[in-house]
């Protein structure tokens, strides 16, 4: 039987079942517990996430709250209250851990964590949002519902625009979205979506273009892909794992997955749970694989298709996904990269016009911000790097002319 030796990576899992701890850290090679974070209530579903390298966080099954740790601490940070209006039905941070949204019933929160401020209220869905997930990068960002829509958001865009509107709405699924990844591509990455209605899709967010639909014979639960985006892994509702190569795709646009005895020329399937798999997640090394179902959490070799190890948990699977194995994970004393503030209900954003205060030494800052003055002080400097650009000007245009003479010359001259 393979063994994992890689120690890079970690496995981050929560269940509903709140009795000893809220969430824990694995150790992948031997499946023993590396840390605890307890002094809190069982999260939800989708909302365990690592804030950066500093912070574990996710929101409370049964309250309007959002549980905050630090990575080397088993109790919450003390004196910090993360209310959200409502109760959270996803969660998700961007990358850097700057910003986290929060899906509460059919509306998504964004807030700044630096200072708690409420920079977002989106209302797109027509129901209750089920799923969410940043791009790579953190420029983007999308949201699955039980209304079956999808809906990608620029992050930039949501804190700029008085009135953001998505940048791509996939109406595709007709059925509710239990799942939906970016690829780790960043800007170029893809986004997939997996549905009750038996189909996988494969989007590109930069044209906002349909890639691809897979088509299987059972609902889909969720969805993951490794690193290289060349296998893409679905979990159904009877509890199997679809795994499909992404680096031999279909002529079509849709495509219909029916592996026969458990392998056809393009998926092959992981058999080990008989529940919905709620979740899955890949190693960095592509190697392994992790689904959560049940109360049970399997460590899948991929190659083999064999459990190498499985952790049981006293509850539902609410979250289960490799992480990186952070230093933070065992120091005594953290140095956190984040600041963290109590988190507003309600935007503080009036529509008034913000004021800056400009501080500059030996200048006046009247004078900073007098364009007359300004320009009065600066006009000799422009006017020298004018007639400087003018005069390259026309050392470039005598040379073309001279490269477009000799080469009319060398073509008549071989006729």
């Amino acid at each position: 039987m393979s063994r994992i030796s890689d120690t890079r990576e970690v496995i981050i899992t929560s269940d509903s079942n709140s009795e000893h701890w809220s969430a824990a850290v694995w150790d992948p090679r031997t499946g023993s517990t590396l840390s605890t974070y307890k002094n809190a209530g069982a999260l939800a579903h989708r909302t365990l996430q690592l804030l950066s390298d500093s912070y574990m966080i996710g929101a409370d099954l049964t309250k309007p709250r959002i549980h905050i740790w630090p990575l080397n601490n088993h109790s919450p940070v003390p004196n910090l209250r993360l209310t959200p209006p409502g109760k959270v039905t996803a969660l998700t941070s961007s990358p850097n851990g700057s910003y986290i949204v929060a899906a509460i019933s059919e509306k998504l929160f964004i807030w700044q964590v630096c200072n708690g401020r409420l920079l977002g209220n989106l209302s797109q869905h027509y129901q209750t949002v089920s799923c969410l997930s940043f791009s790579k990068d953190g420029s983007l960002f999308a949201s699955g519902a039980e209304d079956g829509l999808v809906f990608v958001w620029s992050l930039y865009r949501v804190l700029n625009d008085d009135r953001p509107a998505p940048v791509h709405a996939f109406s595709h699924h007709s059925l509710p979205v239990k799942d939906l990844r970016f690829g780790h591509g960043g800007p170029l990455g893809r986004l997939f979506s997996v549905s009750l209605d038996r189909t996988c899709n494969v989007y590109d967010p930069a044209s906002g273009s349909l890639l691809l639909t897979l088509v299987f014979n059972v609902p889909l639960t969720s969805v993951c892909v490794n690193a290289r985006e060349s296998d893409l892994f679905v979990g159904c509702t009877d509890g199997a794992v679809y795994r499909f190569n992404l680096h031999e795709p279909p002529r079509g646009i849709e495509h219909h997955v029916h592996p026969r005895g458990g392998e056809s020329n393009d998926s092959v399937v992981f058999r080990g749970h008989e529940l919905p798999v709620v979740s899955l997640s890949v190693s960095i090394d592509c190697r392994y694989l992790i689904s959560g179902s049940g109360s049970q959490v399997h460590i899948w070799d991929i190659a083999s298709r064999q459990i190498l190890r499985t952790i049981t948990h006293k509850g539902q699977i609410t979250a289960a996904f490799f992480a990186k194995h952070y230093e933070n994970f065992r120091v005594n004393d953290l140095k956190p990269s984040l600041k963290l503030s109590n988190l507003q209900r309600v935007s503080d954003d009036t529509g008034k016009e913000s004021l800056i205060e400009v501080i500059s030494r030996d200048r006046h800052s009247a004078d900073i911000l007098n364009f007359d003055l300004y320009a009065e002080n600066n006009s000799g400097s422009t006017s020298r790097q004018i007639a400087e650009m003018k005069e390259e000007i026309d050392n470039l245009k005598k040379i073309n002319a001279a490269i477009y003479r000799y080469s009319v010359e060398a073509v008549l001259g071989q006729e």
